[in-house]
């Protein structure tokens, strides 16, 4: 039995923006399920000003020259102590490659730039009804640390 060809993992294109700016739309889907934007001109120019961003990593997963996955993180520091941090801010898996593991190369692949760049922790945000990606987030060993609440004022 032979083993699946694994996707590459490389920086982020030109060439690849529309695709990942789908894919960024896909999670704002569900980071953001009353509200999400889903233009994708609008992530195509939010995407375009990190490639060479010196403060940023983007990790795009290609296989056999089909765009299968998605990651970035940049470098953040807190307003108060000045502390360079990790901010992990999209991962995006295929639902052809979701149980393929790789997930946990793109987070990986993360992890070994912070710690590369010296940083000694990492911050990911998700909504808090996302089970799927909190129980992702646990398993590579993302801990809560704070509550985000929100109380709306419209009704």
């Amino acid at each position: 039995m032979s083993e699946k060809p694994q996707a590459r993992l490389r920086p982020l294109q030109r060439a690849d923006l529309e695709r990942i700016a789908f894919m960024e739309s896909e999670i704002a889907k569900v980071s953001f399920p009353d509200d999400p934007i889903t233009d994708l001109g609008f992530y195509m120019k939010k995407l375009e000003k990190l490639i060479g961003d010196d403060n940023a990593a983007t990790f795009v997963a290609d296989l056999d020259g089909e765009i299968v996955g998605w990651s970035y993180v940049s470098i953040r520091r807190n307003f108060i102590t000045k502390q360079a941090y990790g901010d992990y801010h999209s991962i995006y898996i295929d639902p052809s490659q979701r149980g393929s593991g790789l997930s946990n190369r793109l987070m990986n692949a993360v992890f070994d730039w912070c710690r590369a760049q010296k940083l000694d922790h990492v911050v990911f945000r998700t909504r808090a009804t996302n089970e799927p990606m909190k129980g992702v987030l646990a398993r590579v060993g993302f801990v809560p640390t704070q509550i985000y609440l929100e109380k709306n004022l419209k009704d």
